[in-house]
């Protein structure tokens, strides 16, 4: 049984906030990034809900940008960020990857996946993670700061987890992921159907997010670069290292 609810807020043109309560009346609440406060503080007031977590999964301004806001409204909210990550300059918890957060009666799992920033973070409960930019449904987050071995690294560490995980992402980039991943394998009919689920779910108002990471390994070019299709379409001679063959699928993505 699910001990948790998760209410997805959209805000600018296609971030997503998380908001996760514990479920039953004394259960803990936490909020995953926040680039505008408007539409969390909206909901909260509209629910009657306080905010004991801010979760910062990695500096942007569309994540982190105005969590001093929602402090300014629950000072007794714990604001949890990336150690070493002084861009975000709120006071609050530092954590690294491994470490654990109480919430209410369960944990939340950090899980350090650097690549997209040098200072990116996870946050996983009971079977949902939350990803920020690390990792999108058919792609991930561009390498601001990371290099192709930390692209790697990350993505390796999240395709291991169990694939009934709930991928919660921070951003509706999932269509146009989708026309790269069948730029990449268009053999792939897995890919084509989703793309079509996609479409009428946009069309129809409503998000794409959360993916699992049974269905990442399934349609995500980065979850399959061992795969021969993506082989033959990123390193047809097959020259290239692993590492190298990741740098060149994002370089790909980045020029799509």
């Amino acid at each position: 049984m699910t001990r948790i609810e998760i209410d997805v807020i959209p805000y600018f043109d296609d971030n997503f906030s998380y908001l996760i309560h514990q479920s039953g009346s004394s259960g803990a609440t936490a909020l995953v990034d926040c680039g505008d406060a408007g539409p969390v503080l909206s909901f909260l007031e509209n629910n009657n809900i306080n905010l004991n977590y801010i979760l910062a999964t990695h500096s942007h301004y569309d994540h982190a940008g105005d969590i001093s806001s929602l402090v300014n409204q629950f000072p007794n909210a714990t604001v949890i960020k990336p150690k070493g990550e002084k861009r975000i300059d709120v006071a609050g918890k530092e954590v690294s990857d491994g470490e654990t957060i109480p919430f209410g009666d369960l944990i939340i799992e950090v899980l350090a996946v650097p690549a997209h920033t040098n200072y990116c973070l996870s946050y996983k409960i009971e079977d949902c993670i939350f990803v920020g930019d690390a990792l999108f449904s058919a792609g991930c987050g561009r390498m601001f700061e990371g290099q192709p071995a930390d692209l790697e690294r990350a993505m390796d560490k999240l395709s291991s987890l169990p694939g009934k995980t709930k991928v919660y992402f921070g951003h509706e980039y999932t269509k146009a992921n989708l026309k790269f991943a069948l730029s990449i394998e268009p053999d792939n009919q897995k890919t084509k159907d989703y793309m079509t689920e996609v479409e009428e779910k946009v069309k129809s108002g409503m998000f794409s997010t959360p993916s699992t990471i049974a269905l990442e390994k399934e349609i995500n070019p980065f979850f399959r670069i061992d795969q021969d299709s993506v082989i033959k379409s990123i390193d047809p001679s097959k020259s290239l290292s692993r590492t190298e063959r990741m740098a060149a699928l994002r370089h790909r993505k980045d020029n799509f």
